[in-house]
């Protein structure tokens, strides 16, 4: 029976690579890959000006401005004024109070708002339209009676997820402000002060200002140190979307996926490995070492809070997300620029990547865009995430999104680590079947399951390839369960000469009227 079973599937698989030509769609998509490697590897990206250097923010000037109840809480990120209170205070820094809209927004020119009895022992809500600096929209708030300042950026309505340490101007500001500026100031996004603009739709004490009648803030707000807390910062919005998570990975957890993959780590090679994400292999990098770890559903329970955290902060379900690959880099290893996504899409593309540093101790190394209009350039920091998507709205692999990462250029080591953002949910096959079967051997896949996926991605394309391979994981353990129930079968019934089979009690019966004839 299970030799029959064996066959049956053996003659399955044997149809797939032969019955079926590889679609005209596919070819297309593999001709455009090849001409966008060709033009990336003659593109000298170690020489690019890069405009643009990230990080910016440290993690000592990130807040949280938070309201709502036990049952529904609420939350932006704000970051910090160089002057005034600092989240290193402590019980200094926090605040809870009312947020009140300044009478003007924009804080006018000098002295009282117009409702400064409102905004007095309250949160000051203002922003930075009229070009005024931060210690000068401080001195109004403070004048006014305010606890805390909350400065709106609205001056950048192409990029509304910028925010910046507002810092003095001049010498003599800065010395007046560390005399006298004692409540914190706060500066949040445009895209965060329309979330706290529409926050409540019942009214609040604040509500008898002219200027809030359309706005609907929440009652209270809580000010505290954003400390640990994964906070965002803004890189650019456009061709291509690319925002830092600071913080989505803790220490240990950096330290644990290094301590995991270092076993199975392997040579990153000329040929490609399409079942963990990579298409173009060695032919765009040097001296890097990798390993996937297929996890899926078995993952422990440190490791599902990671992907819990992710789909909290990113809003990337998890069922969309793949497992983790770990890249390890020395001394003059490098990454030359590539795309994470395939010309034309496929049938589940990489919509979005999510690069990881799990270390930071090196010179050199950093993640670039040199495509991208202001050429970018992020320095590695242990536990931050670098979020860009690969694709336009209209699904075509966005050109400028071509990334890599610079050479290492002292005796350093980096670890690095990847996830894919997928347009449809992993499929079972991939969250099931394989990490069962990578699981012996500490979440490494075998490699005949690698050269199954290239060979039948390369006879039929991406998304044919990638469909037979997962129809042939699932069939695997129905083959599986079939020869262990022939085999129980047989246990059990045993069989006769002609074939049949025969139960036990039958067999017991002929061997006992054996014995009694022999006696006779």
């Amino acid at each position: 029976m299970c030799s029959t079973v064996s066959f049956a599937l053996i003659i399955f698989i044997s149809i797939i690579c032969c019955s079926i030509g590889s679609s005209s769609a596919a070819s297309s998509r593999k001709q455009q890959q090849v001409l966008q490697n060709k033009r990336l590897k003659s593109f000298d990206y170690e020489t690019v000006k890069y405009e643009q250097i990230f990080p910016r923010r440290v993690g000592g000037e990130a807040a949280v401005v938070e309201w709502g109840h036990s049952a529904i809480i609420s939350a932006i990120d704000a970051v910090v004024a160089k002057f005034g209170p600092q989240p290193s205070m402590g019980a200094s820094f926090e605040v809870e109070a009312a947020p009140v809209l300044a009478d003007p927004m924009d804080g006018g020119s000098s002295g009282e708002l117009n409702n400064a009895d409102q905004v007095h022992g309250n949160m000051c809500v203002m922003t930075n339209s009229a070009g005024l600096s931060g210690v000068a929209m401080a001195k109004i708030a403070k004048d006014s009676g305010a606890v805390a300042l909350m400065v709106v950026n609205v001056l950048e309505i192409d990029n509304p997820d910028y925010i910046y340490s507002m810092s003095c101007e001049s010498e003599k500001e800065c010395e007046w402000a560390e005399l006298n500026i004692d409540i914190p100031v706060i500066m949040i996004s445009l895209s965060s002060g329309n979330v706290l603009t529409t926050a409540s739709s019942t009214t609040t004490s604040n509500d008898s200002s002219s200027n809030n009648d359309n706005l609907s803030m929440p009652d209270r707000v809580r000010l505290y140190a954003g400390g640990d807390r994964p906070f965002f910062e803004d890189v650019q919005h456009e061709q291509p979307v690319v925002y830092l998570i600071h913080n989505l990975l803790t220490p240990a957890e950096c330290d644990a996926l290094i301590r995991q993959s270092a076993p199975l780590l392997e040579p990153v090679l000329e040929e490609p490995n399409s079942l963990e994400g990579v298409t173009d292999a060695g032919s765009s990098s040097f001296g890097i070492e990798r390993a996937f770890l297929w996890r899926g559903l078995l993952k422990s329970h440190d490791q599902k809070a990671i992907d819990e955290r992710i789909e909290q902060v990113t809003g990337f379900p998890q069922n969309h997300i793949s497992d983790f690959q770990v890249n390890k880099f020395t001394s003059g290893s490098y990454h030359a620029p590539h795309y994470d996504a395939l010309p034309g899409g496929g049938l589940n593309p990489h919509l979005a990547s999510i690069h990881f540093f799990l270390s930071d101790d090196i010179s050199g190394g950093e993640f670039v865009f040199p495509l991208s209009k202001k050429p970018i350039k992020i320095i590695p920091k242990k536990g931050l995430a670098v979020v860009f998507h690969n694709t336009l709205e209209d699904g075509q692999v966005d050109s400028l999104s071509a990334h890599g990462e610079l050479a290492i250029t002292n005796d350093g080591t980096k670890w690095t680590a990847r996830k894919w953002i997928y347009q449809q949910p992993v499929s079972k096959a991939r969250r099931v079947v394989v990490p069962l079967i990578a699981y012996p051997f500490g979440g490494k896949a075998p490699t005949w399951m690698k050269e199954l996926h290239n060979t039948l991605v390369q006879k039929f394309g991406a998304d044919i390839g990638s469909t037979y391979f997962d129809q042939i994981l699932m069939a695997i353990p129905v083959v599986i369960l079939l020869c262990i129930a022939a085999l129980v079968r047989r246990l059990v019934f045993g069989s006769s000469t002609s074939g049949k089979a025969v139960p036990l009690k039958e067999v017991s019966k002929h061997k006992q009227s054996g014995k009694k004839n022999k006696k006779e």
